[in-house]
């Protein structure tokens, strides 16, 4: 009876799309998005966990490019990572993106403390342990220019 009811649950907790929309994936193929940001003329650049910034044309743009890969500065571990990325308020006239993100250093160190340089997946090693003192990281806010065509970072300002 007890399993009869929890299916049942499962079932009616599932969402509905409300009449007059549409489901459908618009980009797949990411690794763990945090955040999107769309451009006034179509662009879509969107934060994965991981610390790396993808650009894509437009919402019909299958192949993305690259636009900042910040893996080794990022640490992601558990719950950090790269958490949030946002445009310039003018982005035709400074086209820039502003990441935030975990910086894998302790205040005053230099990344990369607890991950390897350009890899997917830190961790957090024994000692300190995870759930003991903890990888001490620190939050880091940069702006991140970007090249005429908006599909490279010339530098990261914090």
């Amino acid at each position: 009876m007890l399993a009869l009811v929890v299916a049942t649950l499962a079932v009616a907790c599932e969402p509905a799309v409300p009449e007059g929309f549409d489901e459908y994936v618009v980009f797949d193929r990411l690794r763990q998005p945090t955040s999107i940001a769309f451009a006034p003329d179509g662009q879509v650049f969107v934060a994965e966990k991981r610390g790396v910034v993808l650009r894509f044309d437009s919402v019909d743009d299958d192949a993305p490019t690259v636009v900042a890969d910040l893996r080794t500065n990022t640490h992601n571990f558990w719950d950090r990572g790269m958490l949030d990325v946002q445009l310039a308020p003018d982005f035709a006239d400074d086209p820039a993106v502003y990441v935030l993100y975990t910086y894998d250093a302790p205040p005053g160190g230099t990344a990369p403390t607890w991950g390897r340089a350009g890899i997917d997946n830190d961790s957090c090693p024994t000692p300190p342990g995870a759930n003991d003192d903890g990888c001490v990281v620190t939050g880091r806010l940069s702006r991140l220019p970007l090249a005429a065509d908006h599909r490279t970072w010339t530098g990261e300002e914090q």
